[in-house]
């Protein structure tokens, strides 16, 4: 957010590993992953970028006198919020400067509008510069429309039939992803591409016009409703018209488009330090295979720094959730408003075929699952002692060292990381 510091801070990416086997790559829009140097685009596998750095209510929101007009309307806040200490314009990124983006226009409560079509054009452009080229490609293109707070162009404003400006938005959008795929086939590419359409998480909740879905929670918790999205995939002749609701994660997408391009299994292994873990595992067979089933048998949710619950087919075991209203009963109540339990008693177990609102537990009824669950969730907590999470940015930063906090012996840090989230022990 705000001035904080970086998050990928010069991480091994699919782009940086694309563009080793000679992809062309570009990135175009919502960036959000830090502005310190070693998370700028260029020096994390992207040829070209253009975009923002940071995320899209940071441009706006202190700007618009209807949201914010305690900032909005007074001098000093405006000031300062124009002066912190976070990019606030459209940027260029290549890798002719590692140092920093060079900034493009001024992002204001009017060039809001123009960027969706902008980066169409943007978009547009680098695959026509692809046609018939020797090289293959990788496109990254992340839409600002959807997003709160939604500024649809004047172009499309009143366009949807419910005339908010989410679904004003939408169906821009819509028109943006046609525009994209028109220009595929253009360049006689559909056949040799995978596409892949997805959101980084469910609606939110906070914001009017509220998302909705049929499962409980949004953004921000660890819910269905949080985290669930509709994903599709899509490589002409490839991959045969269906429908699936096995599990695929958004970390798989890493090793199914590097299994494509060459490292399968245990090779991509090879591409990382040995103390990088590879959350994702290999789809392909999953999405190309006529009636695919998925590789992953298995999830794990996190909410925050906490280790939230497990999935293994249908049955999710919860251990730490949200209550939407525990905080407040009035007023926008979604994802980052609720207050957080942890401890269940280990008897928390939802169907999710039977039970997508999560609202009825059959826990005790369905013992025989928790083993697997059970299992399943030890060996996670045993592979965060391999390999401990980092905390860089957020809600523990400014907390002493964690492995100070985490008492000694194996059993009494698992269960203080049971209790606490995640913690970092001390070798």
């Amino acid at each position: 957010m705000y001035g904080e510091p970086g998050g990928l801070d010069g991480a091994i990416t699919m782009p940086t590993l694309l563009k080793k086997e000679g992809y062309i790559t570009q990135g175009v829009g919502k960036w959000h992953m830090g502005e310190n140097q070693g998370s700028l685009p260029q020096n994390v596998g992207y040829d070209d970028y253009v975009g923002f750095l940071g995320v899209s209510d940071m441009y706006t929101e202190w700007r618009d006198i209807y949201f914010n007009p305690e900032v909005a309307l007074s001098p000093e806040r405006f000031k300062m919020m124009e002066e912190d200490n976070f990019d606030h314009y459209e940027v260029h990124c290549t890798p002719a400067d590692t140092t920093k983006c060079e900034n493009g226009k001024l992002i204001d409560l009017d060039y809001i509008k123009d960027l969706d079509k902008h980066w169409m054009e943007t978009s547009l452009a680098f695959l026509d510069k692809m046609k018939g080229s020797a090289q293959p490609f990788y496109l990254y293109h992340a839409t600002r429309g959807c997003h709160f707070d939604n500024y649809p162009s004047d172009e499309w404003a009143g366009k949807s039939m419910a005339r908010t400006s989410f679904s004003d938005c939408m169906v821009h959008m819509d028109y943006v992803l046609g525009k994209l795929m028109e220009k595929l086939e253009a360049i006689g590419e559909a056949e040799n591409t995978i596409v892949i359409f997805t959101s980084d998480n469910g609606p939110e909740c906070e914001i009017p016009p509220h998302g909705r879905t049929p499962f409980r929670g949004c953004k921000g918790s660890a819910w269905e409703g949080g985290v669930r999205v509709p994903t599709f995939v899509y490589w002409k002749g490839m991959i045969a018209p269906r429908k699936s609701d096995q599990l695929f994660d958004l970390a798989d997408i890493l090793p199914t488009t590097l299994a494509l391009a060459g490292y399968p299994g245990a090779k991509l292994a090879g591409l990382f330090p040995e103390k990088t873990y590879i959350d994702g595992v290999d789809q392909s067979s999953f999405l190309v295979a006529d009636n695919g089933l998925s590789a992953r048998r298995s999830r794990i949710y996190t909410l925050n720094q906490y280790y939230a619950a497990v999935r293994i087919d249908e049955f999710k075991g919860v251990v730490t959730g949200e209550i939407e209203n525990g905080v407040v009963q009035k007023g926008d109540i979604g994802g980052f408003s609720g207050s957080i339990f942890t401890d269940t008693g280990g008897g928390i177990v939802f169907n999710l075929y039977t039970n997508p609102q999560e609202d009825a537990s059959i826990g005790i009824r369905h013992i025989p699952m928790a083993v697997p669950l059970g299992s399943t969730a030890g060996w996670y907590m045993k592979e965060l002692f391999e390999y401990p999470p980092q905390f860089k940015i957020g809600f523990l930063s400014n907390n002493p060292p964690l492995y100070d906090l985490v008492p000694e012996g194996e059993m009494a840090a698992k269960a203080w990381i049971r209790k606490h989230g995640f913690g970092r022990v001390q070798p």
